[in-house]
C-alpha cells in the first residue's frame, strides 16, 4: 500500500470523526425549549355586579430564561361553523376584555420556573344575562428596542364567561352518521353536527345507544367533552372504543339535552356489519362440506334395505 493511499485513508478517517463530533455536540447543544399554562380553560359564572379573581400558572420547561407578557383578546365566534377569530379591544364597544384585568408588564421567567399571573374579572351591573368569551393570551420571547417584546411563542387560556339571566339555551342536531358498513373488530365512531341556536355556550350531553334488529340493548356511549359556542357549529364525536363481535342490522339512537331543563333532541341511523374474519371462516368450512358431500355422493352408493 503506498504512502500516498495511506494518507488519504487517515485524511477520511479524521473528517469523519470531525462530522460525527460535531454532530453530536450540534444536538447536545440545543436546548430544550416549551411552555406549560394551567388552566387551559376556564368555564365561569358571575353574576352583575360581582367579580371573580384567579391566576393562571405558567411554568418555563426550557433550559433558557425568557421575558414574559401577558394579554387578553375577544374569542368571536363564526356564525354556522365551529370556527372562531381573536379580536383585539375594538373602540366604542364594550366586551369581555374590558372586564379582564391582568398586568401587561413584562416579567422574567427562569429555566423550569413556575409562576403564577393574577387576574380579575369585574362584571358590570348592568350586563346583559348571556355568555362572552376570552382568551388571556401569554407571549413569550426577547426584549427589543422600546421595550416591545419579539414573540417567540404564545399560548393562552381560554375564558369562557356566563351572566346569569334570562338568557336562552337551545340547539339541534343536524345530522347523525354512523359507519355504513363494519366488518372488523375496530373501534366505531359515531358523528353529529350540532347547532347552538341559543345565546349561551354549552356542552352537549347525552347517549347513544346503539340496539339490534330484535331491539335488544348492546352498548350505551356517552356523549360529553365539548363547548359549542353561540350562533356556532361543531360536528361532535362519541367513540365504542371495544366493539363485541357484530352481525347483522343495527339501530343507533341519539339523545342529547338542547336545554338543561329536560329538552332532549334525537337523531337515528342504521349501520350494517358483518365480521370478515368469521365470516371467511365459515364460508371456508361451508365450501369443505359441499365438496366432501359431492365426493361422498359420486364416489359412494348409500342402499337402504328395508326388514321385512
Amino acid at each position: 500500500m503506498d504512502k500516498s493511499f495511506k494518507l488519504t485513508i487517515f485524511i477520511a478517517i479524521l473528517f469523519s470523526a470531525q462530522f460525527f463530533i460535531g454532530l453530536f455536540w450540534f444536538h447536545a447543544a440545543q436546548a430544550k425549549i416549551g411552555f406549560t399554562i394551567f388552566p387551559a380553560k376556564l368555564s365561569l359564572e358571575v353574576n352583575k355586579g360581582s367579580e371573580y379573581n384567579g391566576v393562571i400558572r405558567l411554568t418555563n420547561d426550557g433550559d433558557d430564561k425568557t421575558m414574559v407578557l401577558a394579554d387578553v383578546q375577544d374569542i368571536l365566534p363564526t356564525s354556522g361553523s365551529s370556527g372562531y377569530s381573536y379580536l383585539p379591544k375594538a373602540p366604542g364597544i364594550t366586551t369581555l376584555v374590558d372586564w379582564i384585568e391582568v398586568s401587561r408588564k413584562p416579567f422574567e421567567l427562569k429555566a423550569h420556573q413556575t409562576r403564577e399571573i393574577p387576574f380579575t374579572i369585574k362584571v358590570p351591573a348592568d350586563a346583559s344575562a348571556g355568555s362572552r368569551f376570552a382568551v388571556i393570551f401569554v407571549a413569550t420571547g426577547s426584549l427589543g428596542g422600546g421595550g416591545q417584546l419579539n414573540v417567540s411563542a404564545r399560548t393562552g387560556t381560554v375564558v369562557l364567561l356566563t351572566v346569569p339571566g334570562d338568557f336562552r339555551q337551545t340547539g339541534e342536531i343536524l345530522n347523525f352518521r354512523a359507519p355504513e358498513f363494519i366488518w372488523k373488530r375496530n373501534p366505531i365512531t359515531f358523528k353529529f353536527d350540532f347547532q347552538n341556536t341559543g345565546t349561551v355556550y354549552f356542552e352537549p350531553k347525552g347517549t347513544i345507544v346503539v340496539t339490534n334488529i330484535f331491539g335488544k340493548k348492546i352498548v350505551n356511549i356517552e356523549v360529553a367533552g365539548n363547548v359549542v359556542l353561540p350562533t356556532g357549529m361543531r360536528t361532535l364525536e362519541a367513540v365504542w372504543p371495544k366493539p363485541s363481535w357484530l352481525l347483522g342490522i343495527y339501530k343507533t339512537h341519539l339523545a342529547i339535552s338542547v336545554t338543561g331543563k329536560g329538552d332532549v333532541a334525537t337523531k337515528d341511523a342504521v349501520f350494517y356489519a358483518l365480521p370478515f374474519y368469521p365470516s371467511l371462516g365459515a364460508l371456508g368450512i361451508l365450501i369443505i362440506l359441499i365438496i366432501a358431500g359431492w365426493y361422498v355422493k359420486k364416489n359412494f352408493q348409500f342402499t337402504i334395505i328395508k326388514k321385512e
